[in-house]
């Protein structure tokens, strides 16, 4: 047998039909839709079903755009920025006005205070002014009895007289408020009418002070150590707090050069204690001036 023979019947073989494998099936049966009724089961419609179903369904799916706006014009968009400043600006009003309104009572607050210190210190200063009028006539009668002739001084009035031509009367003023004023930056609460009164009396108050400092120096490092080699302290003691004494009122040199050397003691502390009160009468001034503004801008009244 050829080899064209043999080809030629394995070609007339019938073919084998190939066995079709079971498909495997990835979904779940559909036996639950045999458990729903026919009529809950809804097909979706097409076109040829229900057109007016499919329609409707179709618009339901379709894409929103957004609407057209219209275009602003020019003048809106000036309009609009307007607004908006005018908005801003009445928003710094407002907050200015509720500071304002906030300082002004911060400094009403500090007016009061500075009023009472003032005060304090106008009494004060009165007080000392009269003290200084009575140290100043006890200078001129202690220098007057030491012109007299020995036999006709009396040791009575230069003791008595002469311990009081030795007192110091210091300025202390009440500058508490003034320093918290200053230290806590709140001058510009003030008006600047007000802040220079202010300052005028600070300045004012410091030169009385330079003043008493002078006098005191003076005072107590050469005045009351010559007293005191001079005259017996015990008698000036006993003086000063009652009007007798029980002790020796001598005298421990009464040499022409010793009295005159006491003489011009006397009279310095006399025109140390004027100036002295040329300063507390300056003061006095300005005190007023601070008085009046404080009451006339802060409506102030005295308790």
């Amino acid at each position: 047998m050829t080899k064209k023979s043999e080809v030629k019947r394995k070609a007339e073989r019938p073919k084998r039909k190939a066995i079709a494998k079971p498909e495997e099936k990835h979904s779940a049966p559909d036996s639950y839709r045999d458990d729903i009724p026919h009529s809950a089961l809804k097909e979706t419609p097409t076109a040829n079903s229900n057109p007016d179903s499919y329609r409707e369904q179709t618009k339901k799916m379709e894409v929103h755009h957004h609407p057209d706006v219209e275009k602003k014009g020019f003048k809106e968009y000036i309009l609009e920025g307007l607004m908006i400043f005018l908005a801003v600006m009445m928003g710094f009003i407002a907050e200015n006005i509720r500071e304002s309104i906030s300082e002004h009572k911060r400094a009403a607050e500090f007016a009061r205070s500075y009023y009472e210190d003032i005060k304090k210190d106008t009494s004060q200063l009165y007080g000392l002014i009269k003290s200084s009028k009575h140290k100043i006539r006890a200078c001129d009668s202690t220098v007057a009895a030491l012109h007299l002739p020995d036999n006709l001084q009396r040791d009575t009035i230069k003791y008595r007289e002469g311990q009081i031509t030795s007192n110091v009367f210091p300025f202390h003023p009440s500058s508490g408020s003034y320093e918290q004023i200053k230290s806590s930056g709140s001058l510009r609460f003030f008006k600047q009418k007000m802040v220079n009164l202010m300052n005028d009396y600070d300045l004012q108050a410091k030169q009385a002070i330079s003043r008493d400092d002078i006098d005191m120096k003076f005072i107590v490092d050469q005045y009351i150590p010559f007293i005191m080699r001079l005259n017996n302290v015990e008698v000036g003691y006993d003086f000063r707090f009652s009007a007798k004494t029980t002790h020796e009122m001598y005298v421990a040199d009464r040499s022409l050069s010793t009295k005159r050397i006491w003489i011009n003691y006397i009279v310095v502390a006399k025109l140390l204690r004027m100036r002295s009160m040329q300063e507390y009468t300056r003061l006095l001034d300005v005190s007023g001036k601070v008085l009046v503004e404080l009451k006339s801008e802060y409506s102030l009244e005295d308790e």
